[in-house]
């Protein structure tokens, strides 16, 4: 393989690899705050099992918003 097609190839994966980069730390961001809603509703409540399936909700959003 010549050089400039190996540059080429990496130059491509560098740039697939930081255009996902945005949505990887907005989900990351979602994903913070749905625990941290977690823990809040865990101290709140005394440790309520509701909590788990707020959660679930919450991340099941996160992963919507992709």
């Amino acid at each position: 393989m010549s050089r400039t097609l190996s540059l080429a190839i990496a130059a491509l994966c560098v740039a697939a690899a930081s255009s996902a980069l945005p949505e990887v730390s907005v989900a990351n961001d979602c994903a913070q705050r749905c625990y941290a809603q977690e823990n809040s509703c865990r101290r709140a409540t005394k440790d309520s099992p509701t909590c788990g399936a707020q959660v679930t909700r919450c991340l099941q959003g996160c992963r919507a918003q992709r």
